[in-house]
């Protein structure tokens, strides 16, 4: 899933990410080790992130787009997040690929809106 990072609105067709402007909050599991690792069943610390030892890649619209942080997502047990601006040169559309790569492993292709 993909949120407008300073909103917290889905990105979708009705509220569409804008090219080279609009910060995304992507959620997950399954990227691996973290620095500041909570104990079993514990949330991470809000004041003390929870990085993830390897940084992920992401690419929308089949451009590099750049990473701000990839962790656990404070207050929440096992859900990691990952910041990333939409790229200015990402293609536009209401069905626009987004990819995760961590570790040599792709996420499944989340489709996300995009305009400019």
């Amino acid at each position: 899933i993909a949120t407008d990072a300073l909103t917290g609105k889905l990105i979708e067709p009705a509220n569409p990410a804008k090219r080279g402007v609009t910060y995304l909050t992507v959620y997950g599991t399954g990227l691996g080790g973290v620095e500041n690792r909570p104990g079993t069943g514990s949330p991470p610390s809000v004041s003390t992130f929870s990085t993830t030892d390897t940084l992920p890649t992401v690419t929308i619209g089949g451009a590099s787009a750049s990473v701000s942080f990839a962790g656990l997502a404070p207050s929440f047990v096992g859900l990691y997040q990952v910041n990333v601006q939409v790229p200015a040169s990402a293609s536009t559309g209401d069905a626009v690929p987004l990819v995760l790569a961590i570790g040599g492993q792709s996420a499944k292709t989340v489709l996300i809106a995009i305009s400019d």
